[in-house]
């Protein structure tokens, strides 16, 4: 699902008469100012939730958690070991990785990873549901069926450099949202909401997925982020758009008195 969200003036003018008091040019700007305040409230209901560093360290903590579920990263000895006993003595495997404990800290099913191959294994463990990546052994919730209780061994520093390499990407969702307010004003702080900050503004030149057309009639906002439908809910979605409709007719009112005040009218 890409969300594509509309202020459309001709639902205004349904509970908001006043609307077409407005001149053509307060129009224009009242819906790309409202357009810019509704892409910076969707950004902060976009997982992970807020625009600040405690939303990027909590979108970054989650990557290092699923990653953390799928591998086991090893030293260069071990890797050495784990490689060498799959091939020469793939029955005697799990007991060579046994702790003091007698618990297996290897299994036989596991699977050898390294730099180019660890994406592509992270993908295949994510649930087609949700996009979170499942346990391994879990089995895959979304069939129903248990699934090889596979897990990759992985030479720690490889481990380590494909977290921060994923850890870069959060937030490209939010990004999206990000690139649509920089197209009509830029990232202002929103009353109640907060500024798109710096980090997110970064991911725009790589990861940018916004579209935005401005109409004398409409403003619409795309994400075509491909998995935004797991990253915003439907809930919060109808929420920040109520939210910035009601902000967008309490500014015409506003408008349109002082408006009247000035001419003398009022």
């Amino acid at each position: 699902m890409n969300p594509s969200i509309s202020l459309d003036k001709r639902k205004i003018d349904k509970a908001l008469s006043m609307w077409k008091k407005l001149t053509a040019e307060e129009q224009a700007r009242e819906l790309r100012k409202s357009g810019r305040s509704l892409a910076v409230r969707l950004a902060n209901e976009t997982q992970p939730y807020g625009l600040g560093a405690t939303a990027r360290k909590k979108g970054e903590n989650a990557v290092l958690k699923d990653i953390a579920l799928i591998t086991k990263p090893l030293s260069r000895y071990w890797m050495d070991e784990a490689i060498r006993m799959k091939k020469l003595d793939p029955a005697s495997f799990k007991r060579r990785f046994v702790n003091k404990d007698g618990k297996a800290w290897l299994e036989e099913e596991d699977v050898e990873l390294n730099s180019s191959t660890i994406k592509r294994f992270h993908q295949s463990m994510r649930n087609k549901g949700d996009g979170r990546t499942r346990r391994a052994g879990q089995g895959d919730l979304n069939i129903g069926r248990h699934t090889a209780a596979n897990r990759g061994f992985i030479l720690q520093v490889e481990q380590q450099t494909y977290i921060k390499e994923t850890q870069k990407k959060v937030g490209i969702a939010k990004a999206a949202w990000a690139q649509c307010a920089a197209k009509l004003g830029g990232f202002d702080s929103v009353t109640g909401v907060g500024k798109i900050q710096e980090w997110l503004q970064k991911l725009i030149s790589k990861y940018g997925k916004g579209a935005v057309i401005l109409t004398d009639e409409y403003v619409k906002l795309t994400n075509t982020i491909p998995w935004i439908g797991r990253a915003l809910t439907r809930a919060a979605l109808r929420k920040s758009l109520d939210i910035q409709r009601e902000t967008l007719a309490k500014s015409v009112i506003a408008i349109v008195k002082y408006n009247s005040k000035k001419a003398g009218l009022a």
